[in-house]
């Protein structure tokens, strides 16, 4: 019935299942290629909230966009006089207009863009630079240094890794020998997350952790457990944040491994900081002795989120100046 239709309506994954068949994880390229038929004469492709597609699996995007405008497999039922001769000639492709909208610019879609967007027309991006006056960062309420730390790098593929090393160099030694106790590190990334938490594990370090696949009892566990001082650090993930909306208790130390991808998430989590700390134990003096701090790591490939935080005109500097450290006061 679904080849029958003039307007298709789906998410990626229902896109996916219906090309596998209904497996979600179909690896029967030979059959996923044949369901794919009813996609071969897509003429206008339209993305819309991609930011929000990002949120959950970019592969099932990147999938679909892959399977669009490909030869059919069967062609039993074809009415070879309706089907336009570009469509035969298996240029599809370059006739499709693919019109993508998000709320930022990320580098994922950025990608997925150039890639699949092949239309003879060419392409056309438009954003929005973020003014110093609309950047997140003055949606700050607490009274805290704001450090912007950039981690050299020299390609985007390499950006990873060379986060972890300085953060496992550089940041973690610090951080474990001020004993500095309710320590939240905010990890963007899932596998950034992994990484981290392997490492952390492999030192014997005490923390706990927050993420989107964590049982509510486990989570509540853990952040009672941070709370009272018992566990020193906490790693929160980026799309915890994105679905569950955790309002922590407990923080007095802040770092962000990476920014986060939607820019009212970073004054969210920093207006965190010092919230019910008088729920702790008055004989946990560590709690107190250090004032409270923002750490945030960056490269030069995360200049969209960047912008976004800081604003247009000090990311450029940040990015580009001689210095890797940069200040900000709330």
């Amino acid at each position: 019935a679904v080849k029958e239709v003039d307007i298709i309506l789906a998410s990626p994954i229902g896109l996916k299942m219906a090309i596998s068949g209904g497996d979600e994880d179909d690896d029967d390229e030979e059959e996923a290629d044949t369901n794919a038929d009813f996609l071969s004469s897509i003429e206008i492709c339209f993305v819309s909230s991609s930011d929000v597609m990002l949120m959950q699996n970019w592969d099932h995007v990147n999938g679909v966009l892959e399977s669009l405008n490909q030869q059919p497999k069967n062609i039993a039922d074809i009415d070879f006089s309706r089907v336009r001769n570009y469509f035969l000639e298996g240029k599809g492709a370059n006739w499709r207009q693919l019109i993508v909208t998000s709320q930022f610019s990320d580098p994922h879609i950025l990608s997925t863009f150039r890639r699949h967007a092949l239309s003879i027309e060419g392409q056309l991006k438009m954003r929005r630079k973020t003014s110093v006056e609309d950047a997140s960062v003055c949606d700050v309420m607490v009274r805290v240094k704001q450090v912007f730390q950039r981690v050299p790098c020299i390609s985007v593929s390499e950006a990873g890794s060379n986060r972890l090393r300085y953060f496992s160099e550089s940041i973690l030694p610090k951080l474990t020998r001020l004993k500095q106790k309710h320590t939240l590190i905010y990890i963007p990334s899932y596998f950034d997350f992994v990484a981290v938490r392997n490492m952390m594990l492999k030192r014997e370090m005490d923390f706990v952790s927050v993420t989107e696949y964590a049982r509510v009892s486990e989570v509540s566990r853990g952040r009672a457990r941070f709370l009272q001082g018992r566990k020193q650090f906490m790693l929160y993930t980026g799309r915890a944040h994105y679905f569950m909306r955790h309002s922590i208790k407990g923080i007095r130390h802040l770092v962000f491994f990476g920014l986060p991808e939607h820019a009212a998430f970073y004054p969210s989590v920093v207006n965190m900081l010092n919230d019910g700390m008088s729920e702790t134990s008055t004989e946990d003096d560590d709690a107190t002795r250090l004032p409270l701090s923002c750490l945030s790591l960056y490269t030069k490939f995360d200049a969209h989120q960047l912008e976004r935080i800081v604003g247009a005109s000090h990311t450029e500097r940040m990015i580009k100046g001689d210095k890797s450290s940069f200040l900000f006061c709330s």
